[in-house]
């Protein structure tokens, strides 16, 4: 079966299996026992698993806090510092609950990456008012990571109005943001216009095996490679949907990787391209936590030979 034929077949569960793609060399990456691998990034050594607080542990409509403190300890225990969290996710809970649970941490022993809402946005003076907020919220004085939030066609100019990397770059200059990036839901267009709008030190893209095409991922992937901008990668499983595979999808994993789960296959798939740094996982129980992180302590990029294999 053909590459394309297969993500056809695959659409219907939102999945599919991967039949190609790059292989890792770019990053240095460094191996620990009993730790997920982790890849240099400018000054700092980034795990190349990342959790992703859009989906946290639930009780009920409140945020399970007894679960994620579990994960965080496990996270914590297993090198997996690295928290992705934005104001409004979990109804805007998020970053309340990562806040708590960082708490007890010592400052230094984690990467917090934090994100802009423009729909807040009525000027400048907003960006630095919201930003506070965030801080205050997170109990933390700087953002490891920050991002502009959900650049696409209809955000792009309202960035622009109310100045908001202007307003950001001062906050980086400050002291309170160590490395300012973007996440992008938008047109290749469009982020070949804001690829040379800043500076950026890292983007933050949708990427997995279904939206290479899909969504013309690999062309945006493209389009930042060029520029040089390190890849955070966000939904390599597509919010779960490349979990629940179609028939004929598992069947075909199964042929050529019988020992991966659709997760596993799926996780890999997104940090085998080489310009990525950390690969975001919306984790919602210490079940999925521990299985992810399995395949982050043993992770080895995807060969070239396997590549070309599930290309015939």
């Amino acid at each position: 079966m053909k590459r394309r034929e297969f993500i056809k077949s695959s659409v219907l569960a939102l999945g599919g299996t991967a039949l190609m793609t790059a292989g890792c060399g770019k990053n240095k990456t460094i191996k620990a026992q009993g730790q997920v691998i982790k890849r240099r990034f400018k000054d700092i050594d980034v795990p190349l698993l990342g959790f992703g607080c859009m989906r946290l542990p639930m009780n009920g409509k409140k945020i399970d806090m007894v679960e994620l403190e579990k994960m965080t300890e496990y996270a914590f225990a297993h090198g997996a510092n690295y928290f992705d969290t934005a104001y409004m996710y979990v109804d805007g809970n998020s970053e309340t609950a990562i806040g708590k649970v960082l708490k007890k941490y010592d400052r230094n022993s984690f990467i917090l990456a934090d994100k802009s809402p423009i729909y807040k946005m009525n000027s400048q003076s907003d960006v630095r008012k919201i930003f506070d907020e965030q801080r205050k919220k997170c109990q933390v004085d700087y953002f490891d990571f920050y991002m502009c939030h959900n650049i696409n066609v209809n955000t792009f100019e309202q960035y622009r109005n109310v100045k908001m990397v202007e307003e950001l770059n001062k906050l980086k200059e400050e002291g309170l943001i160590k490395y300012f990036g973007f996440s992008f839901h938008g047109t290749p267009e469009i982020l070949k216009e804001v690829v040379k709008d800043y500076n950026w030190d890292f983007a933050q893209l949708q990427v997995n095996y279904l939206d290479w095409d899909v969504v013309k991922a690999h062309e945006q992937y493209n389009i930042v490679q060029a520029e040089g901008i390190p890849v955070t990668v966000m939904e390599p499983l597509r919010g779960g949907g490349l979990v629940n595979l179609s028939e004929k999808a598992m069947a075909k994993l199964k042929e050529n990787y019988p020992n991966s789960s659709p997760a596993e296959f799926g996780l890999r798939w997104a940090a085998s391209q080489n310009n990525v740094v950390t690969v975001l996982s919306g984790m919602s129980n210490l079940k999925q936590m521990k299985e992810n992180i399995a395949t982050f302590e043993n992770f080895t990029p995807m060969s070239e030979r396997r590549r070309n294999k599930s290309c015939r």
